[in-house]
């Protein structure tokens, strides 16, 4: 895998500070989907830029709700703040355990969310956030625009 998308990719922390640390600027959250049963959600959002709104990551993430404080899990269902900010701010532990990388065509959908031509190559990751050793807290696929 290419840089920058090796360093911002793989690692074992939160993309949120991540991304933020590499643009040099804060990151807001666009929700495109939401869904939720009983305590899982499941979104589509953008991670953009704050002053410019240029979109910096797309992301599908599953979130265990009952893994979360009330104040965490208040601020994750306003759906205003990423969740990597929201358990930065909280003082949560949790870790961060990648699963895998790939790369794919964006393709018509994609191109749009993120800003590139349809035939432009991203590159991305699926993650696992954990709680404690073994409680699985979200499930990310995490693109990076080129």
């Amino acid at each position: 895998m290419p840089e920058p998308y090796r360093s911002l990719l793989v690692h074992d922390g939160d993309m949120t500070s991540r991304l933020e640390s590499f643009h040099g600027g804060s990151v807001i959250l666009n929700v495109i989907e939401r869904r939720s049963s009983r305590d899982v959600l499941f979104r589509e959002v953008l991670l953009q830029l704050a002053q410019t709104c240029r979109p910096v990551e797309y992301a599908a993430i599953e979130i265990e709700l009952s893994c979360l404080s009330s104040d965490a899990r208040a601020e994750v269902l306003v759906g205003r703040k990423p969740l990597g900010g929201i358990l930065n701010e909280e003082k949560i532990p949790y870790s961060s355990r990648p699963q895998g990388f790939f790369s794919l065509c964006a393709g018509e959908r994609l191109s749009r969310l993120l800003d590139c031509a349809p035939e432009a190559i991203v590159y991305g990751r699926k993650n696992r956030l954990f709680v404690g050793s073994d409680k699985v807290l979200a499930t990310i696929v995490e693109i990076l625009p080129p």
